[in-house]
């Protein structure tokens, strides 16, 4: 009677599966022992297998070890104990081989582990052992179902079809777990052909299999056929929260949100699953109304401290570049994961805020959270986009601290972040140390190579990239064209143009008529320049005319020059670009009537020059400059430093290039004007406090004009310092009285 009340109280502990079971379980335990003086053997099984659901295999194994005469059903609970446990395989392994005999449950419990385990290998062996041995005729239903699930999880389509060829010589094949079981693997590893043979084999069907079959439908990208299944089934909120995921996933967001509009109107309830199918299909296209709509369902559910819909709603928000809205959703949320983080770092920098991204995921270290590899890429890439090499240097040492170096996201990241802050060697050197390469790796290097006017390295690499079969994108193409402007090599930039459309399928965009057009333009051959522009489906857009102008600018031509200036202004009449270039023209050639009269229209129309500035960092504080800025504490130092400058270079050979100073003063005038360039400020300020040895970094908002681009060559050689400039075009390293750009600036 005793060993019958004692049972169901064990029975009841675990079916109820009370907060304190663990508790709960060891107070019946000490009932027994205070009670019992001999309990039965079948008593001891249910106690220790009670130990075993709860995944406690100490108590399990001091309850084992109290039976006299302990017997199969006793062997294989303790080693359930061991099996689900998932932190004692050498336990299990030698509780295994003590068995005086073993059953199908035993071998079952034996492949579990491993599976549970993750060890694949050891499951399949320990299969494979079983079934040839002889013990083969202990295969059971659950063995079946378990070797199943782990070829499903595990993509092991041959190993799959062997268990079924054993599903079907055993006839296990007409058990609707088992056949579901099977027709999931099916589906999971893509074979859709096995699954709908089993799937229409079965006499009785149940909705999980629908959903099943339905699901690697969609995974396989048969979008039809599941909608046909769908529309014939018995669905439920499972069903539907399948096919929202599945449309989205197919990128078919409009049909998915249509999909949880009826699935709301069917009355059917939606779980965290549900919304963070259809989530992502707004973020996808931008939907930002149905998004909003979704988050008061959200409200309305009471699923707005859900983890996983919190973090769906904060990528929705920042894909539909309401960033501030994801913000609100991200501080209103109790718990926050890695993955709402990341959505985070990942929304800023889509948004154009990088410091913002920057800052977001140093708050993430400081709560606690560890960035996976994906947010440590992201985190890198927002670095890379403000060129801030400091933070990108320090999350690089935490790449290589906890492995993340290696994931391709992460290395491709790294060199795309030293190729823009100018430390093209490092660049180089972290490209060539990948042991996997995709085409975003090539495309960073050849773009960094091309930036820094390194035309051969880009154009062998992308030469390389194309051998080793990788297919080029709309990027890599832009890298390699300009890669051959800077270098002159004209007729091999018309060559990979022609390329991009007849070999590779890519429709050129605003941004390869520009380099097109920068080509033909930097080279002086501004008729040919002209004569690809008319023969373009469509004129060029702002960036292409300029490209053009500053061509026209640099060789003097003021016929051109008119003529895309016009253009410019046409198409924008307020952009300052058309109007500054031309007037540079008209200085130049003398024609001041011209300079005057084009003053008074900037003024009549409200046209403002963008001034210049330049800045260099240096002890994490931004110090700007600009011509007429007198801020900088330091200003008298510069200016002494400025004049200490400039008579070694004149001394060196520099000789002042006054044609593009836009005012009608003395010669001496517009010198002092040239020597006091943001640029030179900013060098000079790099040349007082920035240590020998260091290379100097300078940005600018503008582009380098010549006589700067000359003095600076000048500056690099007298002081024996590497000067890298960043312009509103491209790196510019000077060092022993050389720049990289070469004659083609």
């Amino acid at each position: 009677m005793a060993s019958n009340y004692y049972s169901a109280q064990i029975k009841q502990c675990l079916e109820f599966g009370t907060r304190n079971q663990s508790r709960h379980l060891k107070t019946i335990h000490g009932h027994i022992i205070k009670t019992l003086l001999y309990p039965e053997t079948i008593l001891h099984n249910k106690i220790i297998h009670a130990y075993a659901k709860i995944r406690n295999s100490t108590y399990a194994r001091r309850v084992f070890d109290g039976i006299p005469q302990p017997n199969l059903y006793s062997w294989n609970s303790l080693l359930m104990a061991y099996s689900q446990s998932g932190h004692h395989l050498s336990e299990m392994e030698r509780t295994f081989k003590r068995l005086p005999e073993r059953d199908g449950v035993s071998w079952n419990l034996l492949i579990s582990g491993y599976s549970l385990s993750g060890l694949v290998g050891e499951a399949v062996k320990a299969y494979n052992t079983m079934m040839k041995d002889g013990s083969g005729d202990f295969l059971t239903r659950v063995s079946v179902m378990t070797m199943l699930k782990l070829c499903s999880d595990n993509g092991r389509v041959g190993l799959g079809k062997q268990v079924h060829v054993q599903v079907v010589k055993r006839g296990f094949e007409s058990y609707l777990l088992v056949g579901s079981a099977l027709m999931d693997m099916y589906a999971k590893v893509g074979c859709i052909s096995d699954a709908k043979t089993v799937f229409y084999g079965l006499e009785d069907r149940n909705t999980v299999m629908y959903n099943s079959l339905m699901g690697g439908l969609l995974a396989s990208g048969m979008v039809e056929d599941a909608k046909k299944l769908f529309q014939g089934m018995e669905k439920d909120s499972v069903s539907w929260t399948a096919m929202i995921k599945g449309l989205s996933q197919n990128g078919l967001e409009k049909e998915a949100i249509e999909f949880f509009r009826g699935m709301k109107m069917e009355g059917l309830a939606m779980d965290q699953f549900t919304f963070g199918s259809v989530l992502p299909a707004c973020g996808g296209i931008g939907a930002i109304e149905e998004g909003k709509k979704i988050h008061a369902c959200v409200i309305r559910t009471n699923f707005q401290d859900n983890i996983y819909v919190g973090s769906a709603l904060v990528d929705m928000y920042c894909k539909c570049k309401c960033i501030d809205y994801a913000k609100t959703v991200f501080d209103g949320m109790r718990q926050k994961n890695v993955v709402s983080w990341t959505a985070m770092v990942v929304g800023y920098g889509q948004c154009g805020r990088a410091e913002e991204a920057v800052k977001m995921f140093l708050e993430m270290q400081r709560s606690g959270v560890e960035p996976d590899h994906y947010t440590l890429g992201q985190a890198i890439s927002a670095c890379a986009n403000i060129s801030s090499l400091e933070e990108g240097s320090q999350f690089h040492g935490k790449a290589v601290v906890s492995g993340f170096v290696h994931y391709v996201i992460v290395s491709n990241s790294l060199v795309t972040l030293y190729g823009k802050c100018g430390n093209i060697d490092d660049s180089t050197k972290l490209f060539n140390e990948m042991s996997f390469r995709d085409e975003v790796s090539w495309t960073a290097m050849v773009s960094a190579y091309a930036q820094f006017g390194r035309a051969i390295e880009a154009i062998d690499l992308f030469d390389r990239m194309v051998q080793h079969g990788l297919k080029p994108d709309g990027v890599t193409l832009t890298g390699v064209i300009s890669a051959c402007s800077r270098a002159g090599l004209v007729e091999k930039g018309q060559r990979y143009f022609e390329l991009m459309t007849n070999e590779y399928g890519i429709v050129p965009s605003n941004g390869h008529y520009s380099c097109m057009i920068d080509l033909f333009s930097r080279s002086g051959r501004l008729e040919e320049a002209m004569s690809f522009i008319n023969g373009m489906p469509s004129p060029p857009d702002a960036i292409g005319w300029i490209t053009l102008l500053s061509a026209c600018r640099n060789k003097g031509n003021l016929e051109i020059g008119k003529q895309a200036a016009e253009s410019l202004i046409e198409l924008d009449p307020h952009h300052p670009a058309g109007y500054t270039l031309l007037l540079s023209i008209y200085a130049s050639k003398g024609r001041w009537d011209c300079v005057a009269k084009l003053r008074r229209e900037m003024r009549e129309k409200n046209v403002r020059k963008e001034p210049g500035q330049s800045w260099i960092k240096w002890k994490g504080k931004l110090h700007s400059f600009s011509a007429d800025d007198e801020s900088s504490p330091y200003l008298d130092q510069i200016y002494a430093k400025l004049e200490e400058l400039n008579q070694k270079i004149i001394e060196d050979g520099y000789k002042p290039d006054t044609s593009f100073v836009q005012h009608d003063v003395e010669e001496a005038v517009k010198t002092k004007m040239l020597n006091y360039h943001s640029e030179r400020l900013a060098i000079a300020f790099g040349l007082i406090f920035v240590p020998s040895g260091l290379p100097i970094r300078v940005g600018k908002n503008l582009r380098v004009c010549v006589d700067c681009h000359i003095a600076t060559k000048h500056i690099s050689r007298v002081t024996g310092r590497e000067i890298i400039v960043r312009d509103a075009v491209r790196f510019h390293r000077f060092k022993d009285g050389t720049c990289s750009c070469g004659d083609f600036w």
